[in-house]
């Protein structure tokens, strides 16, 4: 998981950034139901707790009311005003019902606690914000009552309304309509439910039942209508309860159908010198108008004209190059402004969208260059960096280039002591590929450090990676010009992309303002879903959400000529998505390689290890990761950090998975550590604080080794080839350049190592027995030998017309010296402990001796 969050670590999409603290948690179980009807209102206990009974000056205690009874799984997220947060079990009841948290506080100087009601782990949230406990007193106990689907927070029990309250409607058929409230509705309420349209008529109702599968936490009932709604009133509806405000009918689900699917159409603005045309889609609006901003200050308003299955077009006559503008929608009563999600340049804040001649942004030489191809998906070798961080701290560069696209393709070859770095430094280790973390547009202040995890504007180029953010031309130019550069150099680029969630939802969100509901899941009752862990989930199962999806991975392979994606959690996405994708990716070009990460943010997993199965599609082998490093950010011991480790799942690794979750190795991406959590190198020293530089430094090799010669994609976490460290911080998504700055001169500190590896790299690029792509060739031409505590095996690469008739691989993790028998015969070395590479380096015969944390790969021409 990519655990970064949109806002800073306090607040409500901080969470996903904090899971571990929360797994120090239980979460809530079932509790005494709270009967809204007949109870008198809730009772206090603040007086039966003293602070000082948990060491603390402060207690908070919040109480959860339920009308429907169901405390199953809800549990409370909480954290101190600018502090981080944490699980609290609803383990107390009270006489007259109820369930309540107990939460110290052990900061001094926090003026209110910040409080989330979530079930289970962010499966859902009771409302869709945050609410606070006021800390006035220096001690004591602060008590609030809190009322599932209500957002207040109440300070006085006898305040707490328990009243049914309306709380959405939603058209998710021709003729169904759910309707969430807080509270069961009576007998009278349920025969009194009305739908009407706008203009007064009404709809018979011919069925309301309660869905007792319902998810989120409101009461949710299915209205069942007599006739199918017409396509002009879907966003015109209203339902009324007795009793209670009416509400207004959103369309939901209702625009899957295949009449409001456009499939087939070009969105976005679409540039010629003479003209522009602007294409959006939004069923559920009356009116669309683009704001024009020629002057720079003043709009001109111009009207968008409605097409079939709710698209809206206008062509503005003129050069409009450069100009920014933004839609206003009429949609529901509102009238709403959002920048174009279709957009291919944007203002540096991503609140106006920019034309752009997209012609204007080549630069010299562009396109003359054919984009690196490789014949087997198992031949990449990829290196993940950050843009920032991977020159920011280089000397050598350009002061205008560190940290920026144009940083990519320094080229310093480094001498007389000094390491090369930037492009010299992929060109020297000799990786296929570099993996970008994202650089679609997102939502940072500027100046403001982050990984890019949470995307604004998925067409637009992340600006703060040019030499000029706040010219969209520069912006584009400069990261085409990097790839270029790249590409000459024979140096592959994939993008790191998430479309899983993006950075805002609400009134902030050009998605939600375009056709409100629609873009991201909701439960039953409304509430935003939290599968990706961060506080939207994009509804890819949507056909007009996956074709924007699809749609603008082929505008980045297209117009910016990329070699692949690496697709962030996507365990949140539908396999039918991924699918589709990979078909339509093919089309564009065979060759992009296509991975991801096969879990969520807490959410359930659509798309997990084996769903891949028989797509040219990989996704990260966590089972391999774990058995090398232990664990990610704690003391395990792994078979590379000590003694004990898990040599079976080392085998089936390094076999490509396909006895575990692929069906071909070219499904599996093999990897000791990635951006998240700890570095490989910061997780050995938390395993083994006593060890020496020497052996970590064995440790660091072994590991590496082992991914280098396993079968499945290579993946490299960028610095980890010289021992990488962020200090031991295990998040460092927003943490500067101080933490995740290359840093150049531990290159040369730790020459050894990159010396090792880059031989490693050579050794896969050189020798295809290391990188089969078909399962029977793994089977057929891969065994591995009994070794007591050694993983041993040999490869026949004659099979896969390898120049070496013959290879022996072992990977010793003990801290011992180990001895193990080889095959008959006379081998030569071409790894040992301290050197790697494709040149013979002596021979062994009969008995070879591994150092403690070691491997060796042998060979017969």
């Amino acid at each position: 998981m990519s655990t970064v969050s949109p806002f800073r670590l306090t607040g409500s999409l901080a969470f996903c950034l904090l899971l571990t603290v929360a797994a120090l948690f239980s979460v809530a179980s079932s509790c005494r139901a709270y009967e809204a009807t007949t109870d008198p209102a809730p009772a206090s206990v603040a007086d039966q707790l003293k602070p000082g009974d948990f060491g603390v000056d402060r207690l908070a205690v919040v109480h959860y009311l339920r009308p429907d009874g169901d405390y199953e799984g809800w549990n409370l997220w909480a954290w101190p005003d600018g502090g981080d947060g944490g699980a609290y079990m609803f383990e107390g009841t009270t006489e007259n019902g109820g369930v309540y948290a107990v939460i110290p506080v052990r900061q001094n100087g926090v003026g209110q606690l910040g409080i989330i009601v979530r079930k289970n782990e962010w499966e859902a949230k009771d409302v869709d914000r945050d609410r606070f406990v006021p800390l006035t007193d220096a001690q004591g106990v602060a008590e609030v009552w809190l009322v599932s689907g209500d957002p207040r927070v109440y300070e006085q029990p006898g305040q707490v309304d328990l009243e049914a309250k309306p709380v959405a409607a939603f058209l998710d058929g021709d003729d169904e309509i759910t309707l969430a409230v807080s509270a069961k509705l009576t007998d009278d309420q349920r025969d009194g439910v009305a739908v009407t349209t706008e203009n007064g008529s009404a709809f018979v109702v011919d069925e309301i039942e309660r869905k007792e599968d319902a998810s989120g936490a409101a009461v949710v009932y299915s209205v069942l209508l007599d006739g199918d709604v017409d396509d002009a009133e879907i966003a015109k509806l209203r339902v009324a309860v007795p009793g209670l405000d009416p509400l207004r009918v959103y369309a939901r689900d209702v625009l899957s159908a295949d009449r409001f699917t456009p499939l087939d159409a070009e969105l976005g603005a679409w540039y010629s010198p003479a003209s522009t045309t602007f294409r959006t889609w939004s069923p559920v609006a009356d009116a669309v108008e683009v704001l024009v901003y020629e002057d720079g200050a003043t709009a001109r308003a111009i009207a968008l004209q409605r097409g079939e299955k709710g698209v809206w077009e206008t062509t503005i006559e003129g050069d409009l190059h450069g100009v920014p503008y933004v839609y206003r929608l009429r949609s529901y009563g509102q009238s709403r402004i959002a920048a174009d999600i279709h957009a291919r340049a944007a203002t540096a804040d991503s609140t106006r969208s920019i034309v752009i001649d997209l012609d204007r942004t080549d630069p010299a030489g562009w396109g003359t260059v054919t984009p690196p191809t490789r014949a087997h998906k198992t031949d990449e070798i990829i290196y993940e960096i950050h843009v920032r961080d991977f020159t920011v701290a280089d000397d050598t560069a350009p002061a205008e280039h560190r940290g920026k696209y144009l940083g990519l393709i320094h080229e310093n070859p480094g001498g007389g002591g000094e390491p090369s770095t930037a492009l010299s430094h992929l060109l020297d280790l000799g990786v296929t590929a570099v993996h970008l973390l994202p650089i679609q547009d997102f939502g940072s202040e500027r100046h403001e450090y982050n990984w890019g995890y949470w995307t604004s504007l998925f067409n637009v180029p992340e600006s703060s990676y040019a030499t000029d953010q706040d010219d969209p031309v520069t912006v584009t130019r400069e990261l085409k010009q990097a790839i270029h550069g790249l590409h000459e150099a024979g140096v592959r680029v994939i993008l790191d992309v998430v479309y899983n969630h993006t950075s805002s939802s609400g009134q902030y969100s050009p998605f939600e303002q375009t056709v409100p509901y629609f873009y991201f899941r909701t439960d039953d009752d409304g509430a935003l879903r939290n599968d990706a862990g961060v506080g939207n989930s994009v509804a890819d199962e949507r056909p007009m959400v996956r074709k924007y999806i699809i749609d603008s991975l082929i505008y980045w392979a297209d117009e910016y000529r990329v070699d692949g994606y690496r697709f962030d959690l996507v365990g949140t996405h539908r396999p039918a998505t991924v699918r589709a994708l990979v078909e339509a990716l093919a089309d564009v070009r065979p060759d992009l390689t296509l991975y991801g990460e096969p879990w969520t943010g807490g959410g359930p997993t659509y798309f997990p290890k084996g769903a891949q199965r028989g797509l040219e599609f990989a996704v990260f082998n966590d089972h391999l990761r774990n058995a090398i490093r232990g664990d990610l950010d704690g003391t395990a011991i792994g078979f590379a950090t000590g003694p004990g480790g898990d040599s079976g799942s080392i085998v089936r690794g390094v076999a490509g998975a396909i006895d575990d979750f692929t069906t071909e190795p070219i499904e599996s991406v093999v990897y000791a550590s990635a951006h998240d959590n700890l570095t490989l190198w910061d997780k050995i020293v938390n395993t083994q604080p006593r060890a020496s530089d020497a052996e970590r430094r064995a440790m660091q090799k072994l590991a590496l080794g082992i991914v280098l010669t396993s079968q499945g994609v290579a993946f490299l976490h960028g610095g980890s080839d010289f021992a990488r460290t962020k200090g031991g911080e295990h998040n460092s998504y927003n943490l500067g350049d101080a933490v995740n700055k290359f840093d150049w001169q531990r290159k040369a500190e730790y020459h050894d190592v990159f010396e090792y590896v880059a031989g490693l790299v050579a050794l896969r690029r050189s020798h295809p027995a290391f990188r089969m792509h078909d399962d029977a060739l793994v089977r057929d031409h891969v065994e591995f030998l009994r070794t007591d505590d050694v993983v041993a095996y040999t490869i026949d690469g004659d099979a896969v017309g390898d120049e070496w008739s013959q290879v022996y691989v072992a990977y010793n993790g003990q801290g011992r010296e180990r001895r193990v028998e080889l095959p008959v015969g006379t081998w030569s070395v071409a790894v040992d402990a301290k050197r790697a590479g494709t040149a013979a380096l002596g021979e062994a015969e009969d008995e070879l001796r591994l150092p403690p944390y070691s491997m060796a790969v042998l060979f017969r021409d």
